[in-house]
This record gives structure tokens, sequence and C-alpha cells, in this order.
């Protein structure tokens, strides 16, 4: 499982250096007013959320299958709760910069959820 792990974490951590550095780029040219100044929050926020996430569901996949079948759908929905949660509190703290934060969070979501389904995928598969 150590190795495993480890593949993962070295992808996820060339994952969010490539994205950060996207992000910066496109930070530079674009508008102030575009860019949210929660980015590097953003992806260490991701980050870590990936990274718990895999561990926790390699874990229940060594156990059972139909632990790790509870797991995921329990993981996916506490995901999206605390997305929903991060999203209304920074709305409440930061209302002038929402719209940007939302595109960024929104993005970030897409790549970073992208990414850990389709690594968890391959470790189903090892699994088997």
């Amino acid at each position: 499982m150590k190795t495993v792990l480890n593949r993962y974490l070295k992808k996820l951590i060339i994952l969010t250096l490539i994205i950060g550095l996207i992000s910066f780029v496109l930070a530079y040219y674009m508008p102030q007013e575009y860019v949210s100044p929660a980015i590097p929050f953003l992806l260490g926020f991701f980050f870590l959320v990936a990274a718990t996430t895999y561990y926790l569901a390699i874990s229940a996949l060594k156990k059972k299958t139909s632990r790790y079948a509870n797991f995921y759908m329990i993981s996916v929905f506490a995901k999206l709760l605390l997305y929903v949660a991060i999203i209304v509190i920074y709305a409440f703290i930061n209302i002038g910069d929402i719209i940007s934060f939302i595109i960024t969070f929104f993005i970030y979501y897409l790549l970073f959820t992208s990414f850990e389904t389709i690594e968890i995928l391959k470790a189903q598969k090892m699994n088997k």
C-alpha cells in the first residue's frame, strides 16, 4: 500500500505544481479583479483533500469491497458538503471576490476530482 500511495502522492504533487504554474501565469496576464487571492490556499486545500481521500479509499479497498463501496459513497457526499461549506464561508467573509473564487474553485474541483477518480479506478483494477 505504501508504494501505491507514494506513487499517487508524486503524481499529485506534479499535478498541483502544474496547476499552480498555469494559475500563476494566467494570474500574471489577467486583470487583477478576475484573480482570486485565495488561489494558493485552494491549491493546498485540494491537494490535502485529494491525498486524504485517496489514502482512506486505498485503506478501505484493502479491507473489503463492500466497505470500499460504502466509503466511496460517503466520501463523495462528505466532500461535496465540505466544498459547499468552504464556498459559503468564503462568500460571507469576502463578498467582493466570490465570482473569481467560485470560478477558480470549480476549475480546481474538476481537475483534482478527475485525477483522483482516474487514480482510484487504477487502484481498484490493481486490487482485483
